[in-house]
């Protein structure tokens, strides 16, 4: 395939292919035209994919017993008749989404979306990552197009269903240096904070300093100063972060549908107690666990260290691993107080 590229020291938009006109164009605003050739290339020879993300792909044998089904459009049939059985408070989880996307403005597709979740016919297509800053690394972007991507193609392939795209906020993730910072241009820009605990409930206090030098880096082009304006917006006009994060990520994705959530919730914890319970007091998943990560283990990197309960207690600025000395009185009362880990 060719592709005609063009650059100019200013955006220029034109619509005639007549040459002359063209010609005209390129000696005004002093363009450069190059061809170029598309091609495709696996994720294999890009080489910066482990041997397990590779397989997967590949969707080798050894893999099957780790997994469900491999990721096609034709195994989405057995996945989406299989959560037809799963019991899900659907109204619970509207309601919330309500409540927490209140206080920004969803597009007509988000709202409808949210809705058609009461509908026993309605799937979600979840991605998710921690809250970084400025949305960070270039593949926070790439999770939520494909997701949306997905949706879409789903929808075609099964159009008796209905297919929505959901952001997960990682807000209760405690590795504020993972989040804290931005490259951009050959430069990594840093909010320094001594703040700790769940990186949601962080506020953003002293980040008006990190604008201003972002400010500096992206320029005065006109994407950059719309891109300012939106985070601007995302970081001065919200308390925290996981406010900040869930405004930024709407204005750049909400006219697609998507959908936000933040599991640091507790009417959502609430629903999920009996789990946090069977972990913490009777170390339910300990052993499958631990028998799946050995598995996996001998053809592949260890991908998780396996602990015997898999969730963190929240308090104002800590979240600390429970090895014990909880009583399930205190899971009734306060769920909101559990947090789980990656497993």
């Amino acid at each position: 395939m060719v592709i005609v590229v063009f650059a100019s020291y200013k955006s220029i938009k034109f619509k005639s292919s007549n040459k002359e006109n063209l010609y005209n164009y390129y000696t005004k605003y002093n363009l450069y035209f190059c061809k170029v050739n598309k091609y495709k290339v696996s994720y294999k020879d890009t080489e910066s994919f482990s041997k397990l993300v590779i397989d997967y792909l590949d969707e080798k044998k050894n893999l099957k017993p780790f997994i469900s089904d491999f990721p096609s459009l034709k195994n989405f049939e057995r996945k989406i008749n299989s959560k037809k059985n799963y019991i899900t408070n659907r109204a619970l989880l509207v309601d919330v989404l309500k409540k927490q996307n209140s206080s920004i403005s969803l597009s007509v597709k988000s709202k409808e979306n949210i809705d058609l979740l009461k509908l026993d016919n309605t799937f979600t297509i979840t991605t998710g990552h921690q809250l970084c800053l400025f949305t960070g690394p270039l593949y926070f972007i790439y999770k939520i197009i494909s997701t949306i991507n997905l949706t879409e193609k789903l929808k075609d392939e099964y159009p008796e269903c209905d297919f929505v795209p959901v952001f997960w906020m990682a807000a209760e993730d405690h590795d504020f240096d993972e989040v804290n910072h931005i490259h951009l241009f050959g430069k990594k820009i840093v909010w320094d904070s001594h703040q700790e605990g769940a990186v949601g409930r962080m506020n953003t206090l002293g980040i008006q300093s990190v604008l201003n030098e972002l400010k500096q880096t992206i320029g005065d082009s006109e994407n950059g100063e719309q891109l300012l304006d939106i985070f601007e917006k995302a970081y001065l006009n919200n308390s925290n972060l996981a406010d900040s994060t869930r405004f930024l990520i709407n204005e750049l994705f909400g006219k697609y549908g998507l959908v936000i959530i933040d599991g640091d919730d507790k009417s959502l914890k609430k629903e999920f107690s009996s789990f946090i319970k069977k972990d913490i007091f009777e170390k339910a998943n300990f052993k499958s666990l631990q028998y799946c990560s050995d598995q996996l283990s001998v053809d592949y990197k260890l991908q998780a260290y396996v602990r015997e309960i898999n969730f963190f207690k929240i308090s104002k600025g800590k979240r600390i691993r429970i090895d014990g000395e909880v009583s399930e009185q205190e899971v009734d009362n306060n769920p909101e107080y559990f947090s789980p880990n990656v497993l």
